[in-house]
């Protein structure tokens, strides 16, 4: 998603806020207007759907994630501390926007927003990857060797 405008920024902050809130919130583009305060011509006139808002904020998720992991992929320090900091950051990241964690977790999906899952499918196959790419430069380097396949530890670590 290219850069965004201040309204469009606008909008997804209110659905993010929306998706936060305790319990199931079925989000329509009425519902998201009135949190707005504009129409819902208006929402429309930034989006062209409900399911490309969801797209930009599972585009801002994505950015902002591997933005911060690789910038503790490129600091100083032992891979299995990398590790310990990327699983940290993805806790921090999620108690700091809750909706945007019931967002990664798909919680928050109706089924309009499904096939927005094979996404984040991918984002957290990435993340799993760069995880186990950590723990095998761990190994190599310290020449010890974890307790499971790196595969498996580097699954662990994200399984919900």
């Amino acid at each position: 998603m290219g850069e965004l405008k201040p309204r469009q920024l606008d909008i997804m902050q209110s659905l993010a806020k929306m998706l936060g809130e305790k319990g199931p919130v079925k989000v329509t583009t009425a519902l998201l207007a009135s949190e707005c305060g504009i129409t819902e011509a208006a929402i429309y006139r930034h989006f062209p759907s409900k399911k490309k808002i969801y797209s930009g904020l599972v585009d801002f998720c994505e950015q902002n994630i591997f933005d911060l992991i690789s910038s503790i992929n490129s600091s100083e320090g032992d891979e299995l501390e990398k590790v310990k900091k990327i699983i940290t950051l993805l806790v921090s990241f999620s108690e700091k926007n809750p909706g945007l964690a019931r967002l990664l977790t798909r919680e928050a999906f109706s089924v309009e927003e499904t096939s927005l899952d094979e996404r984040i499918g991918q984002m957290m196959s990435k993340i799993e990857l760069v995880i186990k790419q950590n723990l095998q430069k761990y190994e190599q380097e310290t020449k010890k060797k974890l307790a499971l396949p790196t595969a498996s530890a580097a699954n662990l670590l994200l399984a919900s």
